[in-house]
């Protein structure tokens, strides 16, 4: 995910339910890294499955020997040496991450490896850093120390999961070439995104051995459109709105307090009201609109339809003195639905889409190499 004007993040979510904490979506910033915004997605049935936008030319860490060289050093740390502490695990496979998108001309990548109650991992491309918290690599109270405690789909969720943040580096150089083509200047581009100005004049000083082909100029168009153009208006209430992201997760929950979710109830009925309804009809008298954005109006629908039933459902509990047990129920089934319909609206964005895509095969790679006998 992409975050907000402040650090822009991108970052893996804790698994559902635990969708709900405030700081669970920071981000959802292209936000959404995230295994688990698409497990919670693909777990409560959406209706608009992501349909991948794959790319002619693969670039960057979308190549196979990429791919091949970290998958075959993770494995081979992860079957040879489970008690190797797991922030020298880290530092060793995004030392490899980092050389890869060197060579494939991704300037002044880092990593940095964080605490607090943060995502396992995120991309902070106003820093231009993944943001890596061991802890978070798996459930509970104590945080892993070295490899031997993380299972075998624990640690292909972490292999994965550091790939996919980091693929959205070599998204952002595919973005800042296309604008430079478009004789945008550095500051222009700095000032639009909010991305490092070091990092782009160094793209621009970097010299590539072919330009972007047609298909990464529409792709690195269609990531530019939902994150700081016209259509930027999801990633923009995710990000601004993370805390009331995760409020609607908690008053979801069977146990939920539904005062709680006061605020958060009307931060995205004031959102549909004011910017959503608005966005939907100027969407609706476009003229010879994209298939992307026939798709996007489509999922934008459904979480305007979705917003509609909760606060149906929200201003039938406030009216009565005592609401009943089905009508109490009744908002919280509601709030799972406008969650639900976010995400699926979020992990369908170009960069989410392709971003995943390149982190299952990553996944399906390292998880046959360490089943192997």
């Amino acid at each position: 995910m992409r975050a907000p004007h402040a650090p822009r993040r991108r970052e893996a979510v804790a698994p559902a339910p635990g969708l709900g904490s405030p700081d669970a979506l920071v981000a959802l910033q292209r936000t959404a890294g995230n295994r688990a915004a698409r497990q919670a997605v693909q777990g409560r049935g959406s209706t608009h499955p992501a349909r991948p936008v794959v790319q002619r030319a693969a670039y960057g860490l979308d190549l196979q020997p990429s791919q091949d060289r970290y998958v075959d050093q993770a494995a081979r740390l992860y079957r040879s040496n489970k008690r190797m502490p797991i922030d020298d695990f880290v530092k060793a496979v995004m030392t490899t991450i980092a050389g890869e998108l060197k060579a494939a001309g991704v300037p002044h990548f880092a990593w940095a490896l964080v605490s607090g109650d943060g995502a396992a991992g995120a991309f902070d491309s106003e820093h231009w850093k993944v943001l890596v918290n061991t802890a978070k690599f798996r459930e509970g109270d104590v945080p892993p120390t070295v490899l031997g405690d993380l299972t075998p789909q624990q640690v292909t969720e972490v292999v994965g999961t550091l790939y996919h943040e980091s693929r959205h580096a070599d998204q952002d150089v595919v973005i800042i070439r296309s604008l430079l083509d478009q004789r945008q200047s550095p500051a222009q581009i700095h000032a639009t995104t909010k991305m490092p100005l070091t990092v782009v004049e160094a793209v621009k000083a970097t010299t590539y051995p072919t330009p972007l082909d047609p298909d990464q100029v529409a792709h690195a168009g269609r990531m530019f459109d939902v994150m700081y153009g016209a259509h930027r208006e999801l990633l923009q209430l995710l990000m601004q709105s993370s805390a009331a992201f995760g409020g609607l997760d908690e008053l979801a929950q069977p146990d939920s307090v539904l005062a709680d979710g006061a605020p958060h109830v009307a931060v995205f009925t004031t959102w549909q009201r004011n910017v959503l309804q608005p966005k939907l009809t100027r969407m609706a008298a476009a003229r010879n609109p994209s298939a992307v954005e026939k798709a996007l109006r489509e999922r934008l629908t459904t979480v305007g339809t979705a917003i509609t039933g909760l606060a149906a459902a929200w201003a039938k509990v406030a009216r009565a003195k005592r609401p009943s047990t089905a009508d109490q129920a009744a908002v919280r089934t509601k709030a799972g639905a406008v969650r639900d319909a976010v995400l699926a609206a979020y992990n369908s964005l170009e960069g989410e889409v392709d971003a995943f895509r390149v982190e299952a095969k990553v996944k399906a790679a390292f998880g046959a190499k360490i089943a192997k006998p």
